[in-house]
């Protein structure tokens, strides 16, 4: 099963290196994977797969929740 995310919908994307938090739309993180942190500087790459793969982990956890 093929499974897309929301282009609108928005990401919060942590910097490796101070914590501070990003927020995309899934749509710019497709075609601008990199981005860079506005409190460091830092550059980031951004795996669109392992956002997908996260939701998909996120969706079975509260599957698995509501049969209890």
């Amino acid at each position: 099963m093929n499974i897309r995310l929301d282009p609108n919908a928005t990401v919060r994307i942590p910097c490796p290196a101070c914590g501070e938090k990003t927020e995309q739309t899934v749509a710019t993180l497709e075609q601008a994977p990199r981005l860079r942190c506005p409190k460091c500087g830092t550059l980031m790459k951004v795996d669109a797969r392992k956002i997908l793969d996260r939701v998909k982990e996120a969706e079975a956890k509260a599957r698995e929740q509501k049969r209890w």
